[in-house]
C-alpha cells in the first residue's frame, strides 16, 4: 500500500466523474453517516441508562480531546508515511473500537469509564486520519475545483447530520446497540472504498528519502512555523478557531431557545432539520456563488451574514423564525468555509500539506469543546437569547477586521493562479 508511483496534478473533469475522488467520497459519506448516527445514539444511551447529561457530555468531550491530541502528529505522519495506509488502517481501527463500544453496550449496564476510554481512543485515531485527508484530496482534485469540492463536503456533512438523527432514533428503538453496529459497518465501507483508490496518494518517495527526516515533533513545529509566517494562514487560523467556537454551538443554543419557547420534541426535530437543510441547499450552489461574487466578496459577505443571522436568532419568538435565521447562518457557512479551505489547500505544496493542513485543522477544532461549555453556561445563567447575542458579538471583531487587513489579499487572486508557499 505504498504510493511510490509518479504523481501528476489530476486532470480536470466533473467531480462526479472523477473515479478515485468518488471512491473517497462514497466511503466518507458512509462513515460520516455512521458517525452521525452514533453521535446521536451514544448520548441517548447514556442519558436513558444513567440519567446523567454530564456523563454524556464527558464521553463526547473525550472523543474531541482525543482527536486534538493526535491531529498534529497525524499531519506530520501524512508527510512521511503512506497516506493510503493511514486512511485504510485508520478506518479498520475505528471499526474495531466501535465494535468495542457495541460489546460494552450489550452488557447489563452502561460502563461510562469504558465508553470514555473507547471514545477517547476513537478520537485519537480520527485525529491521525484527519491529518491525511486534506493531502489526499489535494492529490485527487485539481486546484480549480478545490472550492467546489469543499462545498460538496460541507453538503455531505449536512446531509449526514440531517439523516443521522432520525436514523439513530429508528435503530435505537429496535435495539440500543444497533446504531453502533451500523457505525462499525460504515467504517469498514470506508476502508474498502479507500483501498480501491488507484491514484498515488503520496508522499512521493523522493520527498521522504532525499534527506534524513527530522522527528515528528520537528515536523509539527515546521507546520506551525509555516502557518505563523504566512499572512493568510496566520490570520485565518485565528479566524476559523473563533468561527468554529461559535458555529459548533449554534444547534445547542437553538435547542435551548426552542425549549424556552415551549416547543415540543417534534417541533424541535423539524426545526433542526430545517436549519440543516440550509447547508444542504448552499452546497448545491456554493461554487457558482463564489464564481459570481469572487472569493473575497464571498468571504466578507459570509462573515457579515454570520453576525446578522445570529442577531436575528436572538430576537426570534417562534420556531419558524428561528429556523429561517439559523438556517441562514448554516447556509452562509458553506461558501465561506469553502473559500478558506480551498485557498489553504492551494497555497501549500504537497510535500508540506500534511503538517500544515493539520495545524490549520487543529486550530479549527481547538476551541469547539470550550464553545459548547460556554454556550451552556451562558444559556443557563443569562438565558438562551442573551447567549446567542454574545456569540454574535464574538464574531464581530474578525468581521470588521476583514475589511482593513492585508492578510486576505490572496483572495483577490484566482485560486488556480495562487502561488504555492516556498519553504524557508
Amino acid at each position: 500500500m505504498t504510493d511510490v508511483a509518479d504523481w501528476r496534478s489530476p486532470v480536470e473533469v466533473s467531480l462526479w466523474r472523477n473515479r478515485d475522488y468518488m471512491y473517497w467520497w462514497s466511503g466518507t459519506l458512509a462513515s460520516t453517516l455512521g458517525s452521525s448516527v452514533s453521535a446521536v445514539a451514544l448520548p441517548l444511551l447514556i442519558m436513558f441508562d444513567t440519567g446523567s447529561v454530564f456523563a454524556a457530555a464527558v464521553v463526547g468531550t473525550a472523543e474531541r480531546l482525543g482527536a486534538l491530541l493526535t491531529q498534529l502528529a497525524g499531519g506530520a505522519l501524512a508527510d512521511r508515511c503512506s497516506r493510503k495506509a493511514i486512511l485504510v488502517v485508520g478506518a479498520i481501527l475505528q471499526a474495531g473500537l466501535m465494535a468495542g463500544i457495541v460489546w460494552l453496550i450489550t452488557r447489563s449496564s452502561v460502563n461510562v469509564p469504558g465508553l470514555v476510554a473507547l471514545a477517547g481512543a476513537l478520537g485519537m485515531v480520527g485525529g491521525v486520519v484527519t491529518g491525511a485527508v486534506m493531502p489526499v484530496l489535494r492529490r485527487l482534485v485539481p486546484r480549480s475545483q478545490l472550492a467546489a469540492r469543499a462545498a460538496q463536503e460541507q453538503g455531505l456533512n449536512q446531509v449526514a447530520q440531517l439523516a443521522g438523527g432520525p436514523l439513530a432514533g429508528i435503530l435505537f428503538g429496535l435495539a440500543r446497540w444497533l446504531p453502533f453496529v451500523a457505525d462499525v459497518a460504515s467504517y469498514l465501507v470506508a476502508a474498502i472504498a479507500n483501498m480501491l483508490i488507484r491514484t498515488p496518494l503520496g508522499p512521493d518517495r523522493s520527498h521522504v528519502t532525499a534527506e534524513k527526516k527530522p522527528g515528528i515533533v520537528s515536523d509539527i513545529r515546521e507546520g506551525a512555523r509555516i502557518v505563523a509566517r504566512h499572512p493568510f494562514l496566520r490570520y485565518t487560523t485565528g479566524w476559523v478557531a473563533v468561527t468554529n467556537l461559535v458555529g459548533n454551538s449554534v444547534m445547542l443554543l437553538a435547542i435551548a431557545l426552542l425549549k424556552e419557547q415551549h416547543a415540543g420534541p417534534q417541533v424541535i426535530g423539524l426545526t433542526n432539520a430545517a436549519i440543516l437543510s440550509g447547508g444542504v441547499s448552499a452546497s448545491l450552489i456554493a461554487s457558482q456563488l463564489i464564481r459570481a461574487l469572487s472569493a473575497r466578496r464571498t468571504f466578507l459577505l459570509g462573515n457579515w451574514t454570520y453576525v446578522m443571522a445570529l442577531g436575528c436568532v436572538a430576537l426570534t419568538e417562534k420556531p419558524w423564525q428561528l429556523a429561517i435565521a439559523a438556517g441562514l447562518f448554516v447556509f452562509a457557512a458553506v461558501p465561506t468555509a469553502s473559500v478558506w479551505e480551498a485557498y489553504t489547500a492551494s497555497l501549500v505544496p504537497d510535500a508540506l500539506f500534511g503538517r500544515v493542513g493539520a495545524t490549520t485543522m487543529f486550530a479549527a477544532q481547538s476551541l469547539t469543546w470550550a464553545g459548547t461549555l460556554l454556550a451552556g453556561a451562558l444559556a443557563e445563567s443569562l438565558g438562551a437569547s442573551v447567549a446567542v447575542a454574545c456569540f454574535a458579538l464574538f464574531l464581530l471583531p474578525y468581521t470588521l477586521a476583514n475589511h482593513v487587513t492585508n492578510n486576505l489579499d490572496v483572495l483577490r487572486t484566482p485560486i488556480d493562479q495562487v502561488p504555492e508557499i516556498v519553504p524557508q
